[in-house]
């Protein structure tokens, strides 16, 4: 009885392995993966909308498919975007004409109002370098399987506003009040819109902050147009200290500077201007 039942037992075993489907082939080589093209789908004084495609190669005997890409992109050495695109993407198997491909799309989406330092890339007034990394994610009888990819290259950045004040004007003076008006010009140096902002300056006489003065822009600069808006100012002398008690004295010109920061669309632009406070 023993024996007929290890037979038996051995038969129903036999019978499953050749029910169970053969395990499918493991993949010999590496997907390829190369950078394409890239381009930049538009461009704006908020941001850059940038397209990658993405070379893949099968060289294997079996069909493989992506399931997603992994990205970071950098602009001048600043993380500027990252992310995880799904992909549902099948490549062939190779033949003996060559390797199954294919190409996957990568749109990216710059902000510039939530990348570190950025008044610095739009005043470099050229093309920036970026570099792409990253991982195309492939399912494989093995399992997933990551092909790094890299690429670098230029593209455009819009400039920065150009800011000027035209004149500071002393309109009166008194030991309890100084009156001055400060007329503010901004530049808009590229082909495309820039959205409505202000800026936030202080007044910087001998070297010390004498008063703080907010210009509103509530208009669009239209691409190579210039606004200006004209802001009144008032200072206490005695509360400014001894720097503005110089306005109190009779003078032909005062040398001051403007210091602050814009904010256009919420992207910030730093500023620092120099400029001079005449008698009205």
């Amino acid at each position: 009885m023993r024996v007929l039942a290890a037979a038996a037992l051995a038969a129903a075993l036999a019978a499953c392995s050749h029910a169970r489907p053969k395990p499918a082939p493991l993949p010999v080589e590496r997907p390829l993966v190369a950078l394409e093209a890239a381009r930049v789908q538009g461009l704006g004084f908020l941001g850059a909308d940038l397209a990658f495609r993405v070379r893949v190669e099968n060289p294997n005997p079996t069909p493989l498919s992506i399931a997603r890409v992994e990205y970071a992109l950098d602009v001048e050495g600043k993380r500027v975007a990252q992310g995880t695109e799904p992909r549902d993407v099948a490549l062939a198997a190779a033949t003996a004409e060559g390797p199954g491909t294919g190409s996957v799309e990568l749109p990216v989406q710059v902000r510039y109002a939530s990348v570190p330092g950025v008044g610095s890339l739009l005043a470099l007034d050229r093309e920036a370098a970026y570099a792409l990394g990253g991982s195309v994610v492939f399912i494989t009888p093995a399992g997933e399987v990551r092909v790094p990819m890299s690429a670098s290259g230029r593209f455009a950045v819009p400039r920065a506003p150009r800011f000027k004040v035209e004149k500071v004007l002393l309109r009166s003076a008194s030991p309890r009040e100084v009156a001055l008006e400060m007329k503010l010009e901004v530049s808009n140096p590229n082909p495309f819109e820039m959205p409505p902002g202000r800026v936030g300056c202080g007044l910087w006489l001998s070297g010390q902050d004498v008063v703080h003065a907010d210009v509103v822009f509530p208009a669009a600069v239209a691409g190579g147009s210039t606004a200006s808006a004209v802001v009144p100012v008032k200072l206490s002398p005695l509360k400014a200290g001894k720097a503005a008690a110089r306005l109190l004295i009779p003078f032909t010109s005062l040398d001051v500077a403007v210091k602050g920061e814009a904010s256009f669309g919420g992207v910030p632009v730093p500023l620092d201007l120099s400029t001079s406070i005449l008698p009205k």
